[in-house]
C-alpha cells in the first residue's frame, strides 16, 4: 500500500465546488441540498490542505472556519460499517457510488494520514497537549466539532472532506470517459484563436447522442453537430468575457469521466500602441528616441525585432530619425496583435529667424552705392539676410579663397573682402549666405582642358568639351572637380559664412545623348546628391547650413537637369526654388502667361515643391523675381509673388536682381534680426497619443479579371435628392439609388470620398475601381435621425450603410456638399454632422445661398464660401473642409477665388474643386488631373441621358481598359507600360510599370 495518497488537482475541486453550489441552489433533493452545501466547505478544506506543506499554518485549526485533520482509524472503520450498510439496504445509486469509493480508498486515506502526521507542525502538536498527530483524541475532537456545525447529522460523522471527495474518484472508474476536446483550462482566447474555437466529444453513437452541453447556464445541445465519431460545438460567436462551457452525460456528477468543464476568457480587444509626441517629430540629422506604451501587450517588434517593455513603456534609441516608416506590432497575452505605422517627420533646421534676403554679387558688394542700399534695407528691417557670391557663373571666386586649385586655375579675383564682409554683417543682426555655383565654370573648365585633365569637364560624343551655352560645364561626378568646390564652401564657412548655397547643382540641361560625363555612366541626378552628401559632411564641423537652388522645373521634371528634389531635400538644409515667372513657358500650370501672373505661378508651382520635400527635413526657401525681363516689374509684381509664397505657409524668400537693385517699398519693415544662428527646435512633449492601427490582413484582392491600371479614369457621381416619387429631373428614388449601388458593387466599383481623390490616397482592393458618391445641397433626403436617434433608413446615408451590411467590402463612402440650413436638421444639426463625420463621410463648401458665382461680385464670392465653411465649423469645429461644390457648376472671375481667398478676417483655400461635367475624372496620378476642375457625372438610371452615370457605367464597362483599376497597395501606383507617359511626373518615385 503507498504511502502517499492521491490528490486532487485544482481544477478537480474547482469543478466539484462550482457543481455543488448548482445543486446547493437549484436541486429539488433536500438531503443532496445538504450534502452539497457541506461539500462546498468540504471543498474549500481540501483546496487549503491539498498543500499543507506550501500553505504555513493549513494544520492551524483556530484560523475560523475550522479546518479537518485527515481521518483516523476509528473514523475510517465508521465510514467502511456505513459504506456496507448502505449497499446492502438498496441506496440510490449516487449514495451507492459513495459507499464504493470509501470501501476502495479507505485503505488509501489511512496511509495518507500517515503522510499528513508527518507534515503536523511541531508547534501545533505542543499546542495540543503534546498528542502525536493524527491521534484519535485530536482528530475525533475535530469530527465533534464538525458535527456540531453541521445540519447532516450522522452523514458528517463518517463522511469528512476526504470521504466525500473519494466519490471523485470512484465515478471516475465507473462512469463512460468521454475523450473531449477544447481549449485548456483557464485560457486566453483572442480573436484569431475565436475564429476557430470549438469543443469535441468522440465516442460511440450511443453515447454522443445523450451529450449535453451547457454554455454559461444556457443548454445549447441543438447547435451541436454530430459526425465521423464525434460531437462537436462551434463557439465562435462568443462575446467578450469569462465563458464556462460544460459537456456532460445525465446523471452523473460533474467531476465524473462523463462530465468536462472548460472555464476561460475571451478578449478579442487588441492592444493599443502609442507613441510620444515628441517621437511623431524630430531635429533632423540628430539622435531620436521612440518613446511610447503598450499598455495591454506582453511582446512588441518594431522593424522585425522584439524590443523590451517595462511597465508597458517601451523605449528604442536611433542615431538620428529614421527615414523609413517604422512598423510596430504588438502582441497581447491573448493573441492579439496590432500592426501600427509611423512616419517621424524631420523637423528642418532653422536659422534663428525667418530669411528675408537679397542677393549681391562680388562686384555688386565691391561697389559702396549698391553696398549701401542693401544695408540700408537691413537697417530699415525689409531684409534680415544677405546672399554674398562665392563663385559665380562665370567660375570667378570674387573673395581671397585659400583654395589651391581656384589659384592654380586663375579663378580667385579679391574682388571684396569676404572676412569683413561676414563681420560688417553680422554687426547688424544680418546672415551672410554665400551663393557658390557649383558645376558651371568656364575657368574650370578652360583650366582643365588645357591641363590635359579632360576627365574634369562635360564632353560631347565626339570628345570635344561640352558648351551649350554656358561658356564651360564640368563634370559633376568628378572626385576632383567635386572636392575644388567643397573646398571653397568650408574656406568659407571657416570665416564665418552662416549658410552655403549651391547653384547650377546640376548637369546642363539638353538631351543626355548629345552629353557624356568622363568616368560616369550612371544617372546624373544620383551622383548630385552623393555630391551635396559630402559637403554636408564636410560643413558638419562648423555648423553651416545647406542649401540647393534648383530649376523651378525640377519638381516635376527631375530627369531634364538631373534634379532629384527628394532626394536633394535629404541632404540639405533647404530647397530653393527659382520660380522667376519670367522663366517660365506659357501654360504652365494651366497658367496662360506666367510672366504676367506672378502670384498663381508662384503659389501653384510651391504646391508641388512642398509635395517634393514633404518629410525630408529639408525647407523651401525660394528665389522670387525683382528684375524686369519681359513685363516691367515693380512693387505690385514683386509683392505679388511675396504673398504667394506667404498663402503658400513659407515666411522666408531670396530676391534675385543681378544688378543689385532692389524694390524697397515692396518689401515689409518686419524682417527680425538677429538672424545669425540656429533657432532651437520646439521641445516635444512626452503625451501619449494611439497610433492608428493598420489592417491585419490587406483588403481581399475582388476577381473582376482586370488588370491594374492606376492611370485609368475614376467615375464621380453627383447625386442631389433621393425621394419616394423621384422628386425632380436631378433626383431619384430609393430604389433607383439602391439599384445603383448594386451596379457599383457587381461591376467592382468601391466608394471613396472626394478627399481620398484629391489628395491621390486611393485604398480599395484589388481589381476594384473607385467611385466618388457626391451629394449636392445637403437636403433631409440624404441624411436624418428618426425620432429614436437612428439614421433613418430611408435616407441616402441610410440605404447606404444598409447596402453596407448586406455588403460588407463595400464601404459607405460619400461627400455631402453642403448649404445655409445642412440637412434641414435643426436642433439635430451638430449632432447629424457630427456623426457624418465620425463615419467617415465628408463635408464640403456648397457656399451658404446657393449661388450663381457668374452673378455675384468677387467679395460675394469670398463671403458667401466663408459663411458656409463657418456653417461646417460651427457644428464640427477644426475640421478641414477639403473641397467645394461649384454651384451650377460655375467659376467665378477670377477662377481662383473657386479655392483660395478671406472674407471678413478668414480665409479658405481648397484641394478640390467639383465640375457639373459629364464625364469621369482623371487618374490624380496623371498629367491630365486638375485639382481645381474635376468633372462629374450626373446620375441618372437609364443610359437616355448621355454622359449620365448609366451611359457612362455602360461605356466603362465595353472599355474597361479605361478603367482606374486599384493594385490593392495604395502607396504604389501601378499601371500599363504603354501609359507611362501619362503619369505625372511628380509620382515618379511611386510608379510601378508593367
Amino acid at each position: 500500500m503507498s504511502a502517499t495518497a492521491a490528490r486532487l488537482t485544482a481544477a478537480q475541486i474547482s469543478q466539484i465546488r462550482r457543481w455543488a453550489r448548482r445543486v446547493a441552489v437549484a436541486g429539488t433533493d433536500e438531503e443532496l441540498r445538504a450534502v452539497a452545501r457541506a461539500i462546498v466547505r468540504l471543498a474549500d478544506e481540501a483546496e487549503r490542505l491539498r498543500e499543507p506543506s506550501a500553505s504555513g499554518g493549513s494544520w492551524d485549526w483556530e484560523d475560523g472556519p475550522e479546518r479537518l485533520a485527515p481521518p483516523t482509524d476509528a473514523q475510517l472503520a465508521q465510514a467502511r460499517d456505513w459504506a456496507e450498510r448502505v449497499v446492502a439496504n438498496g441506496a440510490s445509486d449516487e449514495r451507492k457510488a459513495a459507499a464504493r469509493a470509501i470501501l476502495l480508498l479507505c485503505d488509501d486515506l489511512g496511509a495518507a494520514q500517515v503522510a499528513g502526521a508527518r507534515e503536523m507542525p511541531a508547534a501545533v502538536a505542543a499546542r495540543d497537549g503534546g498528542r502525536p498527530p493524527g491521534s484519535a483524541s485530536t482528530i475525533g475532537a475535530a469530527v465533534r466539532r464538525w458535527r456540531g456545525q453541521s445540519r447532516l447529522g450522522p452523514l458528517a460523522a463518517i463522511v469528512p472532506a476526504v470521504a466525500l471527495l473519494l466519490l471523485f474518484v470512484v465515478m471516475r472508474a465507473a462512469a463512460p470517459a468521454l475523450a473531449a476536446e477544447g481549449p485548456e483550462d483557464g485560457a486566453l482566447v483572442g480573436a484569431a484563436a475565436l475564429q476557430q474555437l470549438s469543443f469535441s466529444i468522440a465516442g460511440d453513437k450511443d453515447t454522443l447522442e445523450r451529450v449535453r452541453w451547457v454554455v454559461d447556464g444556457e443548454d445549447v445541445s441543438d447547435r451541436a453537430t454530430l459526425a465521423d465519431g464525434r460531437i462537436v460545438l462551434r463557439a465562435d460567436d462568443l462575446a467578450d468575457g469569462r465563458h464556462q462551457v460544460e459537456v456532460s452525460l445525465p446523471g452523473l456528477a460533474p467531476w465524473s469521466p462523463g462530465t468536462r468543464t472548460w472555464e476561460f476568457a475571451v478578449d478579442t480587444v487588441p492592444p493599443t500602441i502609442e507613441v510620444t509626441k515628441s517621437s511623431l517629430r524630430a531635429p533632423v540629422r540628430s539622435p531620436y528616441r521612440l518613446l511610447g506604451a503598450a499598455p495591454t501587450a506582453v511582446a512588441l517588434q518594431v522593424d522585425g525585432t522584439a524590443v523590451p517593455l517595462e511597465d508597458g513603456r517601451f523605449t528604442v534609441a536611433y542615431d538620428a530619425p529614421p527615414a523609413e516608416e517604422l512598423r510596430l506590432v504588438a502582441t497581447d497575452a491573448a493573441g492579439n496583435t496590432t500592426e501600427s505605422r509611423l512616419t517621424v517627420t524631420p523637423i528642418p533646421r532653422q536659422a534663428a529667424a525667418p530669411v528675408r534676403a537679397v542677393h549681391v554679387s562680388a562686384d555688386g558688394w565691391a561697389n559702396a552705392e549698391l553696398r549701401n542700399a542693401v544695408l540700408a534695407l537691413l537697417d530699415e528691417k525689409r531684409i534680415n539676410a544677405v546672399e554674398l557670391d562665392l563663385k559665380d557663373e562665370s567660375g570667378v571666386v570674387g573673395w581671397n579663397a585659400p583654395v589651391p586649385l581656384a589659384r592654380k586655375a586663375g579663378a580667385v579675383r579679391d574682388i571684396y573682402d569676404l572676412e569683413a564682409a561676414v563681420e560688417l554683417l553680422h554687426a547688424k543682426g544680418a546672415r551672410v549666405i554665400g551663393r557658390l555655383v557649383a558645376f558651371r565654370d568656364p575657368v574650370l573648365s578652360e583650366w582643365a582642358w588645357k591641363a590635359k585633365r579632360r576627365e574634369m569637364v562635360v564632353q560631347t560624343p565626339d570628345g570635344s568639351a561640352y558648351s551649350g551655352g554656358y561658356g564651360g560645364f564640368t563634370n559633376f561626378a568628378d572626385p576632383d572637380t567635386r572636392k575644388y568646390n567643397i573646398d571653397i564652401a568650408v574656406a568659407a564657412a571657416k570665416l564665418g559664412v552662416d549658410d552655403i548655397l549651391y547653384d547650377y547643382v546640376r548637369r546642363p540641361d539638353g538631351p543626355l545623348d548629345t552629353m557624356v560625363f568622363p568616368g560616369f555612366d550612371g544617372e546624373p541626378e544620383k551622383s548630385i546628391v552623393s555630391f551635396l552628401a559630402d559637403t554636408r559632411k564636410r560643413l558638419a564641423a562648423h555648423g553651416t547650413f545647406l542649401g540647393a537652388s534648383v530649376f523651378g522645373i525640377a519638381a516635376t521634371r527631375p530627369h531634364e537637369i538631373g534634379q532629384d528634389i527628394p532626394a536633394m531635400a535629404r541632404e540639405v538644409d533647404y530647397i530653393s526654388p527659382m520660380l522667376y515667372p519670367s522663366h517660365w513657358g506659357p501654360d504652365e500650370y494651366g497658367i496662360p502667361n506666367p510672366d504676367s501672373q506672378p502670384y498663381d505661378i508662384v503659389f501653384r508651382s510651391l504646391a508641388d515643391f512642398e509635395q517634393a520635400v514633404r518629410g525630408t527635413g529639408a525647407r523651401l526657401v525660394p528665389w522670387l523675381q525683382d528684375f524686369s525681363l519681359v513685363s516691367d516689374y515693380g512693387p505690385a509684381e514683386v509683392k505679388a509673388q511675396i504673398a504667394a509664397t506667404a498663402d503658400a505657409g513659407l515666411r522666408e524668400f531670396l530676391l534675385w536682381d543681378p544688378a543689385v537693385t532692389y524694390t524697397a517699398s515692396a518689401l515689409a519693415q518686419t524682417a527680425k534680426l538677429p538672424s545669425v544662428g540656429t533657432a532651437k527646435p520646439e521641445a516635444g512633449s512626452n503625451e501619449l497619443v494611439e497610433l492608428e492601427a493598420v489592417a491585419s490582413n490587406a483588403q481581399a484582392a475582388v476577381d473582376s479579371g482586370l488588370e491594374p491600371n492606376e492611370l485609368g479614369v475614376v467615375p464621380v457621381l453627383m447625386y442631389h435628392q433621393v425621394v419616394p416619387d423621384g422628386g425632380g429631373e436631378y433626383d431619384l428614388t430609393p430604389e433607383e439609388f439602391r439599384d445603383e449601388l448594386e451596379r457599383l458593387y457587381r461591376e467592382h466599383y468601391r466608394p471613396i470620398t472626394a478627399a481620398d481623390l484629391v489628395s491621390g490616397t486611393i485604398d480599395v482592393p484589388r481589381g476594384t475601381t473607385p467611385v466618388v458618391l457626391t451629394f449636392d445641397d445637403s437636403t433631409s433626403t440624404q441624411a436624418a435621425f428618426t425620432d429614436g436617434g437612428t439614421i433613418d433608413p430611408d435616407t441616402a446615408v441610410g440605404i447606404m450603410l444598409a447596402f453596407a451590411q448586406e455588403h460588407p467590402d463595400f464601404r459607405p463612402a460619400a461627400t455631402f456638399y453642403v448649404n445655409g440650413n445642412p440637412f434641414a436638421a435643426a436642433e439635430n444639426t451638430d449632432e447629424l454632422m457630427g456623426w457624418l463625420v465620425a463615419n467617415g463621410f465628408e463635408l464640403g463648401n456648397h457656399t451658404r445661398d446657393h449661388v450663381n458665382f457668374a452673378d455675384i461680385s468677387k467679395v460675394e464670392v469670398q463671403r458667401q464660401i466663408v459663411l458656409d465653411q463657418r456653417i461646417i465649423h460651427d457644428s464640427v469645429p477644426d475640421y478641414e473642409v477639403t473641397t467645394i461644390s461649384l454651384p451650377f457648376g460655375v467659376l467665378p472671375e477670377p477662377p481662383k477665388l473657386a479655392w483660395k481667398g478671406s472674407w471678413d478676417g478668414e480665409s479658405y483655400r481648397f484641394k478640390g474643386v467639383m465640375l457639373v461635367g459629364a464625364e469621369p475624372a482623371p487618374s490624380p496620378f496623371s498629367s491630365g488631373f486638375a485639382a481645381t476642375a474635376i468633372p462629374r457625372i450626373r446620375s441618372f438610371p437609364t443610359p437616355d441621358l448621355e454622359n449620365g452615370s448609366a451611359y457612362w457605367l455602360n461605356r466603362l464597362a465595353e472599355s474597361p481598359q479605361l478603367r482606374y483599376v486599384s493594385d490593392g497597395d495604395p502607396t504604389r501606383i501601378t499601371f500599363p507600360e504603354d501609359r507611362a507617359g501619362e503619369l505625372a511626373e511628380r509620382f515618379e518615385a511611386r510608379a510601378s510599370a508593367y
